[in-house]
């Protein structure tokens, strides 16, 4: 189960509202978006099918060179990839955690375990998927927490890969990342997004760091034009209007703290999250919560599915000021509804 199914929601009589899937509501930027009409006239063209220029500039963006950076059709396809050029035996996946990592794992026949610390592999070798920030969580690894992880790859033989696909809602993210340590690891690989921060969810554009050695490897089992012109195009334009995003990370930081806020009235937000989603545990059951919210055309994650959380929670992406405001007035209704309910 995903987020984003915004498809599946009958039409009604109000607009919908998207809060199960966590992408930036501001968009793609003024550049892409005044780039954005002239595509039309661009699209009886192929792709660059090695994405040259796309290529540059998102390796100018990460600070390392374009021989150790590929894009990928979003990061599905890169956690795919890696698992059919490195075809591990063993996958481990640090929970709780995005569910693409176990299912493209088990497509593949690979064995699979969820993990929630180092330790519990410390004399093991195998593949190891770790998201920072991590999903549904938020929670965020610096670098000394992240170097046990390196560590035990270097050490064991094995591979790590950091998705870092919500990294740049961070502040701080340039001080996290470790595309430049994946540069020269061989037991570091780096799968990235620019469909979430930069708003460009529905183009379908990620990436991967490596070795250049591993990118080359990777080439050879991806499509040809598998990031279509239009992703290359707006991705490009989106990375190249930086003074617009550090505003908008700004603006959703602040709205994260305000509707972690406004939320503990009718419940338990979880303590840690930095990325752009809260986890909020109400104090009645989630599915009359869930099924209200859909009746007011507002949809959440259920994250029930997530495997390693500590409560019942849904997953609510910051959006707008506006977005929050609407979620906040249709929680109290349904509360003033439910409210007499012995629910604690």
């Amino acid at each position: 189960m995903h987020g984003g199914d915004w498809a599946s929601l009958e039409p009604g009589p109000y607009p919908m509202l998207d809060l199960s899937s966590s992408i930036s509501p501001y968009g793609p930027g003024p550049k892409a978006r005044a780039l954005w009409p002239t595509l039309v006239n661009r699209i009886d063209r192929y792709p660059d099918w090695k994405a040259r220029e796309a290529t540059q500039i998102t390796a100018q963006h990460l600070h390392i060179a374009k021989s150790h950076l590929m894009l990928t059709a979003g990061g599905v396809e890169a956690i795919d990839l890696v698992l059919q050029v490195f075809r591990p035996t063993q996958v481990f996946v640090k929970i709780p955690a995005f569910s693409e990592y176990q299912e493209r794992a088990e497509i593949h026949g690979m064995t699979v375990e969820s993990i929630s610390r180092i330790e519990d592999i410390t004399n093991r070798s195998g593949l190891l998927f770790l998201a920072n920030p991590a999903n549904p969580t938020g929670e965020v690894l610096r670098a000394e927490q992240l170097l046990p992880y390196v560590k035990w790859a270097q050490r064991q033989g094995s591979l790590l890969v950091v998705d870092e696909a919500f990294l740049e809602f961070i502040p701080d993210w340039r001080n996290i990342t470790l595309s430049q340590h994946a540069e020269r690891d061989s037991h570091l690989i780096v799968i990235g997004s620019l469909t979430k921060f930069y708003g460009l969810a529905g183009l379908r554009v990620g990436y991967l760091v490596g070795t250049s050695d591993y990118i080359q490897a990777v080439r050879r089992y991806a499509l040809p034009w598998h990031v279509s012109l239009v992703a290359q195009a707006m991705a490009q334009a989106a990375l190249q209007d930086q003074e617009y995003f550090s505003q908008t990370r700004e603006d959703l930081q602040q709205e994260r703290e305000r509707v972690s806020h406004l939320l503990r009235q009718w419940g338990t937000v979880r303590e840690g999250a930095e990325a752009n989603f809260v986890l909020f545990s109400p104090r009645m059951p989630l599915d009359p919560v869930i099924a209200a919210l859909r009746a007011r055309a507002i949809l959440v994650r259920d994250a029930r599915d997530f495997e390693g959380l500590d409560k019942e929670y849904v997953r609510i992406a910051v959006k707008t000021p506006q977005d929050s405001n609407r979620l906040i007035e249709a929680l109290d209704e349904i509360f003033q509804k439910e409210g007499t309910a012995p629910w604690t």
